[in-house]
């Protein structure tokens, strides 16, 4: 009897272990750990092992994502608050510190704007064409995490430049018009290498960036 007559047949009659129950204390199966011989129904307790283990490990993550996205959401009401009474650029500026301070666990922050505010603490760079100083850090749609040039880093972070070990670089964009114009960046510096990485996900600082693009649209209109 070929092997897949015996699956075919087994398939058939999902009942033949009930009515043989003595060929289930008889069968052995090898041990998933030790290669030793056990019974079927050890080795079914076993697998029944493996899925409630598997099974409680999927639940610990769902509640941690829950636990995440609550705090999320909380971060972006005290934004959204927060932005509702901006009138000013340096109110912005005071914004970011805030969030920076309360939301954030980092160390160093830079927000510079790409244009001429002459009344207004925020720094700022005139893009060029074909920008020597932020080439990279200007160039960015949506959120980056990882690393940056030394000499962008020099500029962002001066002094402290040669602590930062990763970065996240939220790019501010005008939301008036389909073609997004570049309006400024928040770049966020942390001396971990966990900190931020290219293989973490960055929908919270998208949306954080999405957030900062309203509010800075709003106040230079």
């Amino acid at each position: 009897m070929k092997e897949e007559e015996v699956i075919q047949f087994l398939s058939d009659s999902p009942d033949f272990f009930i009515k043989h129950t003595e060929l289930l204390e008889s069968l052995t199966l090898p041990h998933p750990a030790s290669g030793k011989a056990i019974s079927l129904l050890e080795y079914q307790v076993n697998q029944l092992r493996k899925s409630t283990a598997s099974y409680r490990n999927e639940f610990e993550r769902l509640v941690e994502v829950a636990r995440e996205n609550e705090s999320t959401m909380k971060k972006s009401r005290r934004l959204v608050l927060a932005s509702l009474a901006c009138e000013t650029l340096d109110d912005f500026a005071a914004v970011v510190d805030d969030m920076i301070r309360d939301d954030f666990d980092i160390s160093f922050h830079s927000l510079v704007l790409f244009d001429d505010y002459p009344d207004c603490s925020i720094r700022t760079h005139f893009l060029t064409e074909d920008d020597l100083v932020l080439p990279q850090t200007s160039g960015f749609a949506e959120c980056y995490c990882g690393e940056l040039p030394e000499g962008e880093l020099d500029f962002l972070f001066s002094e402290n430049a040669k602590k930062i070990q990763s970065i996240a670089v939220l790019p501010i964009l005008s939301t008036q018009s389909d073609s997004a114009q570049n309006l400024g960046v928040l770049v966020l510096g942390a001396e971990q290498v966990s900190a931020f990485h290219h293989e973490k996900g960055a929908m919270f600082l998208q949306y954080i960036a999405d957030l900062l693009s309203a509010i800075l649209t709003r106040l230079i209109k």
